[in-house]
């Protein structure tokens, strides 16, 4: 049911005692994921079910966003709710051409430019200034691959697999 769904934030902290949430995003289109009236999704942890969630002001503070959400209105619920990823429907999120999204990369092979087997993605950081992937070896420590052009030759969605081209010393 969770690949139906996209994380494009998380909750980190509540903000005053009217139940406002400091959000992280986890998106590169903030201000197309984030909006007055646009209906999120966070999955309760105690009925572990999906909650729609809808955003009646928001406003930034650094690199978070403070949002209030029309359900929530006292800090007592808000804090519920910390800790937890925000969702949006992946069904309701329209990419242009050449644009994927990050969890498609999960579980894709990692091979060298003569198509010999590296691994397979397990896991994707977010860094300041790019992602990183987290290569799962057989028989040999996780591998941690920058996500930028000097390492990564191709990426084929279709094929479930990206090309990469390592410097020395890296494997």
């Amino acid at each position: 049911m969770e690949k139906d769904y996209l994380i494009i934030g998380y909750i980190v902290s509540t903000h005053g005692l009217r139940g406002g949430l400091k959000i992280k995003p986890a998106t590169s289109f903030v201000d197309d994921r984030f909006k007055v009236r646009r209906k999120l999704t966070v999955k309760n942890p105690k009925t572990n079910e999906f909650e729609t969630l809808t955003i009646s002001k928001i406003t930034t503070q650094k690199d978070l966003l403070v949002i209030n959400f029309k359900e929530i209105n006292v800090i007592e619920k808000a804090e519920e709710y910390l800790k937890l990823p925000l969702y949006i429907k992946r069904e309701n999120v329209v990419l242009e051409e050449g644009y994927f999204f990050l969890d498609d990369l999960l579980g894709m092979k990692v091979v060298l430019e003569d198509n010999i087997l590296v691994g397979e993605v397990s896991e994707i950081l977010e860094y300041a200034s790019y992602h990183t992937l987290r290569i799962k070896r057989e028989n040999a420590k996780d591998l941690l691959i920058p996500y930028i052009e000097e390492f990564i030759v191709s990426t084929d969605l279709s094929s479930k697999t990206i090309v990469f081209r390592p410097i020395e010393g890296m494997l």
